[in-house]
């Protein structure tokens, strides 16, 4: 019959040294059950085998203790819970079957790797107590994802969206910092995601992170940074979405994953707002409500909020909003309100001063009808939102069914996009970042269009009804930013 032996090999090397909970070379540890082995300020030293069944391995106490050993350890639970800024230090590669808790203190790669088993997870991270890297190492789990829908495998913070089939994607999270051609830094995190279909994804990618981590990053700037050469040359894929609060940054519509990491945004804005978006309307007989999203702010000092009703001849201030971009830089777009106390019977012009650093400039003017005229905003129903567009006053969008989808983007300056949900030819208009025209295109309903040899940039891709489209051109072509090209043979 098989004998297993369970030895407690405690070694007191000093005073001040470590003491070790060792399973010699030969023998056997079996945990049978659902048993916590409590290691309180021992090092568990593995050069037998260990046979962990259902149980958990709980570190405690107060000092540093370590993973070591000549032999691989498969551990079903692994806890944390050390205090006094003590951890736990990997000294050898591992495995988890199940989960790694935390409670309290942190778990230092040193520069060793944790494999996950594909149902095994993290639970308890956060800015105290989590897994650390600064030498090195990672924690790896590979699963199956076929049309995978907000699937955040083993809990690392990589969450993925697609209506494909990736197949097996391993993925694997690591804390050292990222550079490269066209990166100069990261923060103290990376993500390399390997799917076995890895073509033509159209997924949604949504990286989390720790204020810990940043690195000395603006977290408000923050963008994703894909290499697909193992980290020697670095994309700037920009940002669809990010949340300084819950720690994450989401780009969509990419077409392949690899090696990821975030940093902050290398395209210098110019001074001032871009894309922006600005409504009225009279929610109340004496309130008007405005509202303003600009896609981007640099070097922003606030908003002047401006008034001209129609028997007046000039506008007059009617408030100051401050920008709640951090250092009055931002490029995500951010959301403003005011409500302006005003009873007038007539119509109401609106503008804004935009008030940088440096000077200011002014948005479009938008007009309000009282709602005591009975006729609403600009004659139309009163609820309906106003939006003005370089000049143009245009009724908001919001049809699920309207869309306009380009790709790639990131791109060389080579794209395409189509419109769906319009029901006849419509003109689409691409500017550069400061509101230059460049291109027009008469396009179809679900008809796709193609753009080439576009200099590098940030560009908006603006159609009469939709939300503009932010696009983002690396290594482009030659195309001048004030030209203006008139497409498909369209008289305009």
């Amino acid at each position: 019959m098989k004998k297993y032996f369970l030895l407690y090999k405690i070694l007191f090397l000093s005073i001040t040294g470590h003491a070790q909970l060792t399973i010699t070379s030969g023998a056997n540890w079996v945990n049978s059950g659902n048993v916590t082995v409590s290691l309180q300020n021992l090092d568990f030293v593995n050069n037998g085998a260990f046979i962990a069944g259902s149980s958990s391995m709980k570190f405690t106490g107060n000092q540093n203790s370590n993973i070591d050993g000549t032999s691989l350890s498969l551990f079903n639970i692994v806890e944390i819970a050390k205090t006094n800024s003590a951890k736990v230090l990997l000294t050898k590669n591992s495995s988890v079957g199940s989960s790694i808790n935390f409670i309290s203190g942190q778990l230092d790669l040193n520069n060793n790797n944790i494999l996950l088993n594909s149902s095994a997870f993290i639970a308890g991270e956060s800015e105290n107590n989590r897994i650390i890297g600064p030498g090195g190492g990672f924690v790896e789990v590979t699963q199956d994802m076929n049309a995978p829908t907000s699937v955040n495998a083993g809990n690392l913070g990589a969450t993925i969206s697609s209506s494909t089939d990736l197949g097996s994607v391993t993925i694997r999270r690591g804390h050292l910092p990222q550079s490269g051609t066209g990166l100069t830094n990261s923060i103290h995190r990376y993500y390399l995601i390997t799917p076995t279909n890895n073509s033509n994804l159209n997924s949604t990618l949504r990286l989390r992170y720790f204020d810990a981590e940043l690195n000395g990053q603006n977290e408000d700037a923050l963008v994703i940074y894909q290499s697909n050469n193992s980290g020697a040359d670095w994309s700037n894929l920009s940002q669809t979405t990010s949340n300084i609060n819950a720690n994450y940054v989401e780009k969509t519509g990419m077409a392949s994953l690899a090696l990821q990491t975030l940093a902050n945004n290398n395209i210098q804005l110019p001074d001032g707002v871009t894309g922006l978006v600005f409504t009225g309307q009279c929610k109340k007989p004496t309130e008007v409500q405005l509202n303003w999203t600009p896609q981007t702010e640099a070097n922003m000092s606030g908003y002047e909020v401006q008034r001209k009703l129609d028997n007046e001849a000039d506008f007059s201030p009617r408030t100051f909003v401050n920008s709640s971009a951090p250092g009055g830089n931002s490029y995500s777009p951010l959301s403003y309100q005011f409500k302006d106390a005003n009873p007038y019977t007539g119509i109401s012009y609106y503008r804004l001063k935009i008030v940088t650093l440096n000077g200011f400039t002014y948005s479009d003017v938008i007009s309000v009808a009282s709602k005591n005229k009975g006729g609403g905003n600009n004659n139309r129903e009163v609820g309906d939102d106003i939006t003005a567009v370089n000049g143009k006053t245009l009724p908001q969008v919001n049809s699920s069914t309207q869309k306009i989808t380009v790709g790639p983007n990131p791109n060389n300056g080579n794209f395409w996009f189509s419109i769906n949900g319009i029901e006849k030819e419509t003109i689409a208009t691409l500017y550069t970042i400061d509101g230059k025209q460049i291109s027009q295109f008469r396009v179809a309903n679900l008809q796709q269009q193609k753009v080439s040899n576009i200099r590098t940039g940030i560009y908006l891709l603006r159609i009469p009804g939709f939300e503009t489209q932010k696009i983002i051109v690396n290594g482009g072509g030659n195309v001048a930013p004030q030209s203006t090209q008139l497409n498909n043979n369209t008289k305009f």
